[in-house]
């Protein structure tokens, strides 16, 4: 057999040459297109939970955010293990699941356990960003010596994680720290009734305005 597509090849030259052309080229134009990383990703699938708590020390943070949120993703299916990070008004819980899991499942399943965790009001624990687990976490500060936290911490939120978020490449921006800008809203009965305005209508204005 070998030696009849031998001896076909040998009489049938420019066919075998033009073959082994196009399969060059082919191979050629495929591996162009073919993505190289220097680091392949061989991690497990893993979701974390982000969690801001301003003004909280990190021992508090704990007691209070990270601590129930651990408790309710105990027995999660699929999961291997579970570990976290706390700092100064800050509560990462990151849950490890078995090598082939579903990550949109594990999200899920993750989501639904976070509506049952006990935390103080105010505190709304969020998934982090579907990305691979071997990203690079980049963190930086707002300093000023003319600017007050309050000030550093709206610029910071409608400025500088808006613009970071629209590079090619960041998954998530996280801000926590300086004091967060608090409007205060008095309705006055009179003219609310006067105007023909609902306190219901007031809250859902605000709630639009707010995104």
């Amino acid at each position: 057999m070998f030696d009849s597509l031998i001896d076909l090849a040998v009489r049938r030259r420019h066919m075998t040459l033009a073959l082994c052309a196009a399969f060059a080229v082919f191979g050629c134009f495929i591996t162009a297109k073919l993505k190289i990383e220097a680091f392949p990703d061989v991690t497990n699938v893993q979701v974390m939970v982000i969690s801001l708590v301003p003004g909280q020390a990190a021992e508090e943070v704990e007691r209070k955010v990270t601590i129930p949120i651990e408790r309710a993703l105990v027995g999660i299916p699929h999961s291997l293990a579970g570990r976290s990070v706390t700092s100064f008004g800050l509560s990462q819980v990151i849950l490890t699941f078995e090598d082939g899991a579903d990550i949109y499942f594990a999200r899920q399943q993750v989501a639904e356990r976070l509506a049952t965790a006990e935390v103080p009001d105010g505190v709304t624990p969020t998934l982090g960003p579907n990305d691979t687990p071997v990203g690079q976490v980049y963190q930086y500060t707002l300093d000023s010596n003319h600017h007050t936290p309050t000030e550093l911490r709206s610029w910071q939120d409608w400025v500088v994680a808006r613009h970071l978020s629209r590079v090619p490449g960041v998954a998530d921006v996280v801000s926590f720290g300086g004091f967060q800008k608090e409007y205060h809203v008095l309705a006055d009965p009179s003219r609310l009734q006067a105007m023909d305005v609902t306190l219901a209508e007031v809250n859902e204005a605000i709630s639009r305005s707010n995104g």
